[in-house]
């Protein structure tokens, strides 16, 4: 964890934090040290620090906790949000949101089925305070595994106020079957409005999805080709838009094409044969993001692969 601090005008410092203040330089004016010395960590326990300068006091304020981020991303993985690979996408954007304390919430719908699923996402939360020293994160698992939870009221309240939205790995017929219309994701839409980060990776890239690819359906199950109707997240914040994440896939070998995110490509054109000619697809290869800027429109593709605009 590193101490995050921002010089500010006395006046703009709470009443009693002035008063300590005040308090200080009179104890300092008498030469009564030993109070002046307890004067400044009890001003320090208010979250504020003062150093004694030729040219007179400097105040700094000890995190930004209360800042709003000064830009909001969406961010895509198509795979690879744990890995590695993955450490410098998430710094070079939570830099640019303009502050170090982030409050991230993880909330775990997608893979509320499974049950490691506190694992899952456990993971991913020491994954992120791990990698990421150079931020103090706050960050919260939000066990929203089912329908009930995540139109919870008490659920809702517990991402309110969130720097940055995570959701990934699991199923994607679960997730939509379990967040839409709900609450929650009336929440993260709002949040998402009003100047948050989402990141979404793996099978919540396809549930946000118009169209949402039921990857285990066929690919394990042995169901009929078919579409679902996805959360159509992204037309809300940013453009009407399916996403099939794993596009490179090859963990098939040479015997079985596992691209297109498991179903191969053969199977895949028949589907994308299915929906409407205008629709739009976007592939994105395994270990690779795509970053929107959400305020200026503004992408970039970071990571080993690339992204593939299938239709």
């Amino acid at each position: 964890m590193i101490n995050i601090s921002q010089s500010v005008d006395l006046a703009d410092a709470p009443a009693p934090v002035r008063e300590l203040v005040q308090q200080r330089e009179e104890a300092r004016a008498k030469k009564d040290f030993a109070v002046s010395d307890k004067l400044r960590q009890t001003i320090k326990e208010a979250g504020y620090l003062v150093n004694d300068k030729d040219d007179g006091l400097e105040i700094l304020k000890i995190g930004d906790t209360d800042k709003k981020p000064v830009k909001s991303f969406l961010l895509l993985f198509g795979s690879g949000e744990n890995a590695p690979g993955s450490v410098d996408i998430y710094r070079q954007t939570f830099l640019q949101l303009g502050k170090r304390n982030l409050k991230i919430a993880l909330i775990s719908t997608p893979a509320g089925f499974q049950p490691n699923v506190k694992t899952v996402y456990g993971e991913i939360k020491d994954f992120l305070i791990t990698s990421l020293p150079d931020f103090n994160l706050d960050i919260h698992v939000i066990e929203a595994n089912n329908r009930d939870l995540t139109n919870d009221p008490a659920i809702v309240e517990k991402i309110m106020g969130t720097d940055v939205i995570f959701m990934g790995p699991g199923s994607p017929t679960y997730a939509v079957k379990h967040l839409l219309g709900t609450k929650l994701l009336t929440a993260i839409i709002g949040l998402m409005k009003n100047g948050s980060t989402l990141i979404l990776a793996s099978a919540a890239t396809i549930a946000c999805s118009k169209f949402a690819l039921p990857v285990y359906e066929i690919y394990k199950v042995g169901e009929d080709l078919h579409w679902v109707d996805g959360l159509n997240l992204y037309k809300e914040i940013w453009s009407e838009c399916t996403v099939i994440p794993h596009f490179n896939n090859r963990e098939g070998g040479k015997d079985l094409d596992t691209s297109y995110c498991f179903v191969g490509q053969g199977r895949a054109e028949k589907m994308l044969a299915m929906l409407p000619e205008a629709e739009n697809i976007l592939g994105i290869d395994e270990h690779t993001a795509l970053i929107i800027d959400l305020k200026t429109g503004e992408q970039s593709v970071r990571g080993k692969g690339g992204i593939h605009k299938v239709k």
